[in-house]
């Protein structure tokens, strides 16, 4: 028990590994039953219990990384899972909607931390614990806020997402660069191996290539609500045709 509370570096997880593969297994198993289960927790006189319990767990596995991080360095390192986690945690906490449809579209780097991770942590410390359970909240949170509080992100909130994250960018960028320090958006150092050789061919094309990539996932996430309303409006419409058929035979 010493040793699995302990900062000594213990066994890590291979990319791609039986236990990474498990690990994303599970991760996504979470989500989608979070996904189909939502609607019937909207329902439930446990919702709340629920929701605090997620929301709890969260403050559990990232409150360390808080401590470190925030309160012992400078608001302008929050890396983007940072804004996405804090955000949707003040959106789910207090049901508010302005907050959960401008950060819920920071939440699709849960998604790539689980499938490009970047720690020597594995399962058998807390730390990994900690580094995989608040990660997974950000996915958690967005499905909680969609499919159980009910709100739905607009085009308009995506276009204001995209802009607020491009000022915060532009100042964490220019903490990263003068000041140095770590490098919280990956503006200077690439977050896997495979865009080093981007970067090596110019700065500028490597910053554009990142740039691209998060208004592309940024869009991704809009392409699951728009899709889903769809799906969910024909539904809804063949359910009206079939009891004015009915009625009409009657």
């Amino acid at each position: 028990m010493k040793d699995f509370f302990s900062d000594v570096i213990g066994q890590t997880i291979g990319w791609f590994s039986f236990t990474h593969i498990l690990l994303l297994f599970g991760f996504l198993s979470s989500l989608i039953i979070l996904w189909l289960l939502g609607p019937k927790i909207k329902n439930s006189k446990y919702e709340k219990i629920i929701r605090f319990t997620l929301i709890g767990l969260a403050i559990l596995f990232e409150y360390k990384v808080f401590e470190s991080r925030i309160l012992n360095n400078s608001i302008f390192r929050i890396p983007l899972c940072g804004i996405a986690l804090y955000g949707l945690i003040y959106a789910i906490a207090f049901k508010n909607k302005k907050i959960f449809n401008i950060t819920y579209f920071y939440a699709f780097g849960t998604l790539l931390t689980f499938l490009f991770f970047d720690t020597l942590w594995g399962l058998d410390r807390w730390n990994g614990w900690t580094y995989f359970g608040a990660h997974a909240a950000i996915g958690w949170f967005a499905i909680y806020g969609y499919r159980v509080l009910g709100f739905t992100p607009l085009k308009k909130d995506l276009y204001l997402s995209m802009f607020y994250l491009a000022i915060y960018a532009l100042i964490s960028g220019y903490a990263t660069y003068v000041f140095g320090g770590s490098d919280e958006l990956f503006l200077k150092n690439p977050p896997v191996d495979f865009l080093n050789g981007i970067k090596d061919i110019h700065q500028i094309l490597y910053l554009s290539v990142i740039i691209l990539l998060a208004a592309l996932f940024m869009n991704g996430m809009y392409l699951i609500i728009y899709l889903n309303e769809k799906v969910e409006m024909s539904l809804k419409y063949d359910k009206k045709q079939s009891k004015k058929e009915v009625i009409a035979i009657q």
